[in-house]
């Protein structure tokens, strides 16, 4: 890893800085720079494991089919859009997201984040669902979900408030459920949106012990003082005191922990861990709790294919392994220019909160003990300031902390942020500069430490991940 070298900018260079951000017009000190969009060519994600083999790849294969499951309330409704989905399952609602992982866990590939075209608007109506689409739900716009700042009483909310319910279906007959009023929320600033963080790779974080994160983030201490970093703020679970490092603020211990947690908030299917319906409407319940278990007594073959424990597993354990054994992202072949980006990314400081890589434990999965990988990320939490925050607590992290976000598989991305605000990442990069943000120093740097053509090169790298 590069160590970062600050040099000492010109006076007039740094006045001229000061007063493009006091005055928030910080995008200027980067107007002259370009996007390139998102990267063509073949997914760089969406396999199994490098190494991957014998019965973990096969229980990675079947599982990709069920994570392409489609729910409906009863099970019998086939909505599938695409030749991908394999089967299909009972359990949505009473409100909900979407109708299956895939749907908003899309781009590049499945497993990834929020697609181009928003698959919730056709989401919104189907089987005769009378839902009416959130303004902020748009057809060219992120998949989002919706958080609610505060409740009507005024105490702390910071929940998930599903955008749609299953009241009007064909397979919902008699429901009452109601949209939540996002109208209101919009007007009284008590709203907050979140996308879908893509799912690649995650084993490997998984795998990572927690003595290895401190390590790595203690290693940039000097550097963490000068550049104004909180260094290794981690979200420490409240049970066993260990590090917490899935969602956007690090919420969930670990990807089974995540994967249950999103098919009850994101579906509305209860399961083994969330058995719990989220809206106890008894007019809108139709299924005996939890939705998804373990199949007692499974068919071992379907058309001629042995599915051995993904077909005894509930689809929340073939959920989670599907992510826990799928690969990194692949970056683009590197070139002369987002060679120099990166060196130039790691000078700037960026890379103090986004770290390069890691390594893993010992892994019970072959060939994927003491692997490094190259995420881009320490997992810890860091003040993003007034600019980002977003009033939503979440353990320790509060409305202005979020985990740093993984840039593995940046290039590939059409929306960026928290809550999918931009699809440019100069716009990204000017939105880390706020008051109370770790990255201030950091964007200062880039902005006047290196000149243009560095500074594009640091566009073209994060576009090559």
């Amino acid at each position: 890893m590069f160590i970062p070298k600050l040099s000492t900018p010109r006076l007039s260079q740094k006045v001229a800085l000061a007063v493009l951000l006091s005055c928030g017009v910080a995008t200027s000190a980067f107007a002259q720079l370009t996007d390139p969009g998102v990267r063509g060519g073949a997914p760089g994600a969406g396999g199994p494991l490098i190494g991957l083999g014998g019965l973990d790849l096969q229980f990675f294969n079947i599982a990709a089919r069920r994570f392409n499951e489609v729910d409906s309330v009863s099970g019998t409704i086939d909505d599938r859009t695409n030749t991908k989905t394999q089967v299909t399952g009972a359990g949505l609602g009473p409100a909900f997201n979407g109708t299956d992982c895939a749907e908003c866990h899309a781009q590049p590939a499945v497993g990834g984040t929020s697609p181009a075209v928003n698959p919730q608007i056709r989401t919104a109506t189907l089987d005769g669902a009378k839902n009416t689409i959130p303004s902020f739900i748009t057809t060219n716009g992120p998949t989002r979900e919706a958080r609610f700042k505060k409740t009507a009483a005024g105490t702390p909310d910071n929940g998930v408030h599903d955008l749609f319910v299953i009241t009007g279906r064909s397979d919902a007959p008699g429901c009452t459920a109601t949209q939540p009023n996002f109208p209101q929320a919009i007007a009284n600033n008590n709203i907050s949106f979140r996308i879908p963080t893509p799912l690649f790779g995650l084993g490997l974080v998984e795998n990572t012990p927690d003595t290895n994160l401190r390590a790595d983030s203690s290693a940039n201490a000097a550097n963490d003082t000068k550049f104004g970093i909180v260094q290794g703020d981690f979200q420490l679970s409240g049970n066993d005191g260990t590090i917490m490092r899935f969602g956007w603020k690090a919420q969930n211990k670990s990807i089974g922990i995540f994967a249950g947690e999103a098919y009850n908030v994101e579906q509305g299917v209860t399961n083994d861990l969330f058995p719990t319906e989220r809206v106890e409407l008894t007019d809108c319940i139709f299924n005996g709790l939890p939705e998804d278990l373990a199949n007692e007594n499974p068919n071992t073959q379907v058309a001629g294919v042995t599915f051995g424990a993904s077909q005894f597993s509930s689809d929340v354990v073939n959920f989670t392994n599907f992510i826990r054994l799928a690969a990194a992202p692949v970056p683009a072949t590197p070139t002369s220019t987002t060679t120099l980006g990166e060196t130039v990314f790691l000078e700037a400081g960026c890379g103090l909160c986004h770290i390069p890589q890691h390594t893993t434990g010992n892994s019970a999965y072959g060939n994927q003990s003491f692997v490094t990988y190259f995420p881009f990320s320490d997992f810890a939490l860091h003040d993003m300031g007034t600019g980002l925050q977003d009033g939503i607590t979440q353990g320790s992290a509060v409305g202005n902390q979020f985990r740093t976000a993984p840039l593995w598989g940046l290039g590939q991305r059409v929306f960026f942020l928290h809550d999918g605000r931009e699809t440019n990442l100069i716009a990204v990069i000017n939105d880390h500069v706020s008051s109370g943000s770790e990255a201030n120093t950091s964007e200062d740097s880039l902005a006047v430490n290196f000149n243009t053509t560095q500074q594009q090169a640091v566009i073209d790298f994060l576009r090559s991940l």
